[in-house]
């Protein structure tokens, strides 16, 4: 109910007016769907949270792997240290030369 105060305001009864907040955008069907899709995410999560705690030591499994890998060579890695031919390395490097540039 609406009454009138000392300055002449109407002003709503406390008991009938209700808490407003800021507008809401999202229906009560979005509302209660965003819920559900963050309830199964949470379980998603907590799930695969419950598998890693019993995989047990995964470092180890990780050094193994790595110590194996690194002790056979790299095919595609040459064998020397250094340059095998100087004319190919130097068409890498480029001219040093001012003179030879185009630009």
């Amino acid at each position: 109910m609406e009454s009138v105060d000392e300055q002449g305001a109407k002003t709503q009864d406390e008991g009938s007016s209700r808490a407003e907040g800021p507008p809401s955008f999202m229906g009560k069907h979005r509302l209660a769907a965003a819920i559900s899709h963050l309830h199964n995410e949470i379980n998603l999560i907590q799930e695969e949270l419950n598998e890693l705690e019993t995989l047990g030591e995964s470092s180890l499994v990780c050094n193994e792997l790595i110590s194996s890998v690194e002790s056979i060579p790299d095919p595609l890695l040459p064998m020397t240290k250094g340059p095998v031919d100087d004319s190919w390395e130097r068409w890498f490097r480029g001219a040093h030369n001012l003179r030879t540039r185009w630009i």
